[in-house]
């Protein structure tokens, strides 16, 4: 197998500018943290097409979410990204707590948050969702009306088939830390593995967060089933996915199952799920992708 080898350290920054914001979950109130990119060579008064832009499941803003962002920002669209609730700069307890319910709100409370902004076309707002934002993205704005297109990298469809305790022992251990406890954690990442060379390389996705989220998680993601929920979706949709990603199967049936009437599946060659995050080769493969879907459907 030939893999990429050159890792984008560093989105073109000195052509981008970057602002941090806050906003609030519109169903939870919480505060969440975010930062907006906007091409520096931009003209006055001008209205820009905004892509709302995710990354994986307990992945904080800074990593490839931001890469992409800062890359389609440098192409002309205003960018964002935020941490959801739990995790990052954002407010919420226990700290990586993963819920899609959750997550569903954290975007459509970003496109509230977004919409009224002086430089934003209101009309031509899209989503980029990134392995679990890949399926959170598009079951989350199914039935959101102000955003016009979605396109998932890798999306990550299988956290549904995650057991390990029976629900009743995961209700015990929400119980335990409601009561005062510290949350049981699940190890998502094992070590070894290619997520691992992904998420503790300083170089790649390393970052001060928490990969490990309470355990119990698993109560709100047995009720969560995207390859299903995806039947109901009718925007515009762009599947990207990696010839040789664990995630591809999944990737394939969110395509087919999608009720889009204009729908995209691309598959990349040779890549694997996670050098999709960064590596040059595919990163800008998938730019050219998204670009070339935007231009048609935004």
């Amino acid at each position: 197998m030939i893999m990429a080898t050159k890792i984008i350290a560093k989105a073109p920054i000195e052509r981008v500018d970057r602002q941090p914001v806050v906003f609030q979950n519109q169903d939870s109130g919480l505060w969440l943290a975010g930062i907006a990119y906007r091409p520096r060579n931009r003209r006055a008064g001008e209205k820009l097409p905004l892509i709302i832009i995710g990354g994986p499941m307990a992945s904080v803003k800074e990593l490839t979410q931001s890469l992409y962002a800062q890359l389609l920002a440098e192409r002309g669209y205003a960018t964002m990204v935020f941490d959801h609730s739990y995790v990052g700069a954002s407010e919420g307890h226990p700290r990586a707590y993963e819920a899609p319910q959750v997550k569903g709100s954290d975007w459509r409370s970003a496109i509230t948050f977004a919409q009224p902004l002086h430089d934003i076309d209101t009309d031509r707002i899209a989503g980029v969702g990134i392995c679990g934002s890949g399926v959170y993205l598009p079951c989350g704005v199914k039935d959101d009306p102000r955003m016009k297109a979605v396109v998932s990298i890798v999306p990550f469809t299988i956290m549904d088939i995650v057991v390990t305790a029976t629900d009743e022992q995961l209700l015990q251990m929400k119980a335990d830390y409601e009561a005062g406890g510290e949350p049981d954690r699940l190890h998502m990442i094992e070590e070894g593995s290619e997520g691992a060379a992904y998420y503790f390389d300083p170089d790649r996705g390393a970052a001060v967060q928490m990969v490990e989220m309470p355990t119990w998680s698993q109560l709100s993601w047995h009720q969560f089933h995207p390859v299903e929920i995806i039947r109901d979706f009718r925007k515009p949709y762009l599947v990207i996915t990696a010839e040789n990603a664990f995630t591809r199967p999944g990737a394939e049936l969110m395509y087919q199952n999608a009720a889009s009437e204009v729908k995209q599946l691309h598959v990349i060659p040779q890549a694997l799920h996670f050098e999709m995050y960064d590596h040059e080769e595919y990163v800008m493969q998938n730019l050219q992708l998204i670009e070339e879907f935007l231009k048609e459907n935004l």
